[in-house]
């Protein structure tokens, strides 16, 4: 079964467990959601002669028994037969507002599906290992039946109903996720990790893996417990078996991750279907309130808490956010960590509104002009965001751009920043050659509620291209020490991709999304020294922090605070594995005019570097192994900063960057650092409609030693030899390694939507890395423009001169490659 079938299966399986509880969630007026809500006593809820008739058919006395314990084995068959009936019929019971939770769960389940195998194979073989894991799961399960066990045991001895109740309805509800999930289990037939070639094939003999019942069970029972005795110690320890559980069933390697969690939401969906039916209020218990009502009445939701897609990063808008920010009317705006939500590119608009509406003090007539041009059409791109910050329902379907993309290369091209050299980057991985390439393609969002949906795809055509030399390959193999690669062309590439395409949930400002997702964690327009668009975006779960928050107490002195975290797969990486990157970064502004940042990525899980809890942890914190001498994994952290000079805001800022290998801070060892520094002047000189950017990029570190020579120290680890790359290309600035860079832009403004763009660009290799070193530099002029009909053109002109790079060219090389994208926005449409 290939990824897309497996995508499916995790879909329709999501989509199965919606129905477990709709009972209880779809039907407010029951008494026992009822209950649930206020937890009143029985005989407060509804006479029993008045209880309305629960999803399925029952007699009447047994609608009068339905939250009592059975006394005979009659009685308890029946309520088995009732509860099983309730369970497999549970997809007719699905309702268009589910989706408001549905969608969420089936994203992070598909997302878990894609990356099943890569994440089994990071994981350690060690017989030892395995066995000490199949131990604690096997010890957890038994811990948690053991508590409701005893419980229901000890209670005739002690008279305590409470008690009898808890553990006949944990048992109650293990017995019926059990039935379920062996149910599925052997019809499913989804082989184990250590099974064939461990990517977990469905429908296959001897095929048990999907769902996990050791989940399954801790779930079904901690939910029980958790919620009949709801205090702090008591969920804890509940969920925290359960977690333990399933986190043990991964690292035995006896399930996958969409194992484990569709087999823990199976048994939490049916402990809170049996105990929402079953419990009797009068014996105390908490609420427990169903997915689907938590995600009831968002018409109810603040702003902050409405799903939303991110800008994509390529977006007209984020110069033009940067332009307003300089111009001294927008103050909160965290110009190192995009992309931003829709919501809260609205909110900084609000933010931009209410300080244009201040009398001018400090901005000249002619900035303010500009700034209100800005802020017009921006305010058009989010008007639909903006009215939900006056309370509108966040229901929405959108096409945001239909396109069409032709780029052609007359000459030689740089293809490879890993090694050599790009000619054309920071677009998301895409195919590209020497010749004429295309893409086609679309992207939506959708909305609803707290969910969120981001879909992109497209089709890509490159040319195909010659095999590289002995002297390149052989130079790759001595730079990444890896075995020598054979020569063999490049073949011409025709085919469909996936982009940015995402699902997701905002729950109170932080938004979890799941699928393929691209982050650029760096100021300026020259791209992040640890992580850009550059590369094809990541199979990831990110959370991040829509609004920016106010921290208490003395900590309040940062100013606005912005979070936001990640974890990913890394694709294509033959000689390292299949390894996980994860990342954090924390971004302040303790004065209107400073935004500073740290952030810190961690690539782990390699060959050489199996995934456990203490690598985890140590790679975590940046903390070095004392068994390895060094930090687990291959870790980057940066620090970032932008800073609007005082006085001199709409005329000159000053951002930068500072990235390191290993050091948990890049401070602590400048002459190993990466540096970016950069320049930002919002308004030339007699020149109000024109700006300017300078950046100087190097990862020429001077204070390297010996061992980290020929290009094998930034974005190079001695244990992951295909380097900082997902899918070959550098998921940084593709300055690449061991080289550096000046490049300007200046852009005139037209109008917010007609911009033209002049860049200039010199770049080098050192001889240290690429024998005999290269030197090149490019010309580009750029011309966006967007009609009125919502119509809009992108184009450019590049004229690049090779002059000096032995290794590839006998002599000076030039290449003209020229672009025009056309493409549908309806938002833009008047």
């Amino acid at each position: 079964m290939g990824r897309a079938g497996i995508v499916m299966m995790g879909w329709l399986a999501i989509n199965w467990l919606t129905g477990i509880t709709g009972y209880a969630a779809a039907r407010p007026q029951d008494p026992q959601v009822q209950r649930n809500a206020d937890v009143p006593a029985k005989s407060e809820v509804m006479p029993p002669e008045e209880k309305p008739a629960p999803g399925i058919e029952m007699s009447r006395a047994n609608q009068e028994a339905f939250t009592i314990l059975p006394h005979n084995a009659r009685e308890l068959g029946e309520r088995f037969w009732l509860d099983q009936e309730q369970i497999w019929t549970s997809p007719a019971k699905i309702r268009l507002a589910d989706a408001d939770w549905v969608l969420p769960m089936a994203g992070f389940s598909a997302t878990l599906f894609t990356t099943d195998a890569s994440f089994n194979r990071s994981l350690s073989n060690s017989p030892s290992t395995i066995q000490h894991y199949k131990t604690i799961s096997t010890a957890g399960v038994g811990a948690l039946a053991g508590a409701a066990g005893g419980m229901w045991l000890l209670s005739y001895r002690s008279h305590n109903e409470h008690w009898r109740e808890t553990g006949f309805l944990a048992g109650e509800s293990a017995l019926n996720s059990l039935v379920m999930v062996e149910a599925l289990k052997y019809s499913l037939r989804r082989q184990r990790p250590d099974q064939g070639d461990g990517s977990g094939p469905f429908f296959q003999s001897g095929g048990t893996s999907f769902p996990s019942e050791h989940s399954a069970a801790a779930w079904s029972i901690a939910g029980v417990i958790a919620h009949e005795y709801p205090g702090p110690l008591t969920k804890y320890t509940a969920y925290g078996l359960a977690t333990l559980v399933s986190f043990a069933r991964l690292r035995a390697k006896q399930h996958f991750p969409s194992d484990v969690f569709v087999g823990g939401l199976a048994g939490y969906m049916v402990s809170q279907s049996i105990y929402t039916r079953h419990a009797d209020p009068e014996l105390g218990g908490a609420a427990w309130q169903s997915f689907s009502a938590m995600f009831r009445g968002t018409q109810d939701l603040s702003p902050q808490s409405m799903g939303s897609p991110y800008v994509p990063l390529d977006s007209w808008v984020y110069p033009a956010f940067e332009r307003l920010e300089a111009l001294g009317y927008i103050h909160t705006a965290f110009e190192g960590v995009k992309p931003w939500t829709r919501t809260e590119c609205a909110r900084l608009l609000s933010e931009a509104g209410e300080e244009m509406s201040q009398p001018p003090a400090k901005n000249s007539s002619a900035s303010e002009g500009e700034a209100q041009s800005l802020l017009a059409v921006l305010s058009k791109e989010f008007r639909r965001e903006a009215e939900l910050q006056t309370g509108d329902t966040n229901r929405s379907a959108a096409l945001e751009s239909a396109y069409t993309r032709v780029i052609s290369a007359s000459g030689p091209v740089l293809t490879d920043g890993f090694h050599f050299g790009q000619t054309f980057g920071y677009d998301d991985g895409r195919p590209f050659q020497r010749g004429t390439n295309l893409i086609s393609g679309f992207s939506s969002d959708f909305t609803s509620g707290r969910v969120f949906l981001h879909l992109s795809g497209e089709f890509q055509h490159a040319p195909g291209a010659p095999a590289l030399s002995d002297a390149e390959r052989q130079v790759i193999a001595e730079r990444d020490q890896v075995p020598l690669s054979p020569a063999q062309p490049f073949a011409a590439i025709n085919q469909l991709a996936l982009m940015d395409s995402y699902i997701g949930v905002n729950l109170n400002n932080w938004q979890l999304s799941f699928g393929k997702q691209s982050l650029s964690w760096g100021p300026g327009p020259g791209g992040s020294l640890i992580l850009s668009n550059n590369a094809e975006p990541f199979y990831m779960v990110r959370i991040t922090q829509v609004q920016p928050m106010e921290l208490p107490s003395v900590l309040g002195w940062l100013g606005p605070v912005r979070l936001e975290t990640f974890a990913g797969s890394e694709k294509d990486h033959p000689y390292s594995g299949h390894p996980l990157v994860y990342g954090q970064k924390i971004s302040v502004k303790p004065f209107r005019s400073l935004e500073f940042a740290y952030a810190r990525t961690t690539t782990v899980a390699g060959n050489d570097d199996p995934l456990n809890t203490r690598t985890f942890v140590l790679g975590y914190f940046g903390r070095v192994d004392s068994r390895t001498g060094s930090v687990p994994g291959d870790s980057h952290t940066s620090v970032d900063w932008t800073w609007h000079l005082p006085g001199l805001h709409d005329r000159l800022v000053f951002y930068g960057e500072l990235e390191d290998d290993d050091d948990p801070i890049p401070l602590q060892n400048l002459t190993k650092a990466v540096l970016r520094p950069g320049i930002y002047v919002p308004r030339l000189p007699w020149l109000s409609k024109w700006d300017f950017h300078g950046e100087w990029t190097s990862t020429e570190t001077p204070g390297r030693g010996a061992d980290a020579a020929h290009g094998d120290f930034n974005y190079w680890n001695q244990s992951y030899h295909d380097g900082y790359t997902n899918d070959g290309n550098l998921v940084t600035n593709i300055v690449g390694r061991e080289g550096k860079a000046i490049q300007a832009w200046t852009r005139y403004w037209i109008s917010p939507r007609h911009t033209l763009e002049f860049t200039a660009k010199n770049t080098e290799v050192d001889s240290d890395f690429i024998p005999g070193g290269g030197k090149w530099q490019d010309y580009r002029a750029t011309d966006e423009v967007a009609l009125r009909s919502g119509v809009y053109f992108k184009s450019f002109f590049q004229f690049e001169r090779i002059g000096h790079y032995p290794l590839l060219f006998s002599g000076a090389r030039n290449n003209a490659t020229a672009s025009l994208e056309i493409g549908f926005a309806p938002r833009l449409a008047h």
